[in-house]
């Protein structure tokens, strides 16, 4: 698992099969919003707050989610940004 801060209200997290092994969460389960990958998340978003201070506490989070190759999936999660920004970024 990496957390990387890619600006001040914007951070990608990787995760992989081992990562979700550890958790003992299968691909399936992480795939249909189980209860265990929204805690497996949710952890994740408090590590992140506590190692690169990304706060999320009170704000809207957009959440991009894409799977790459060698079975890993990129998070990039933005908080404090409005919804018009965020489609401008998309576009550009």
């Amino acid at each position: 698992m990496q957390i990387e801060k890619l600006t001040e209200n914007k951070i990608r997290i990787t995760l992989n099969t081992q990562d979700l092994e550890e958790n003992n969460i299968d691909l399936h389960s992480f795939m249909s919003n189980s209860p265990e990958s929204q805690d497996l998340f949710c952890n994740v978003l408090d590590r992140a707050e506590k190692e690169i201070g990304f706060i999320t506490k009170d704000y809207k989070l957009i959440i991009e989610a894409l799977a790459v190759p060698e079975r890993s999936f990129y998070f990039n999660c933005y908080s404090n940004c409005s919804w018009k920004g965020y489609k401008e970024k998309i576009k550009s």
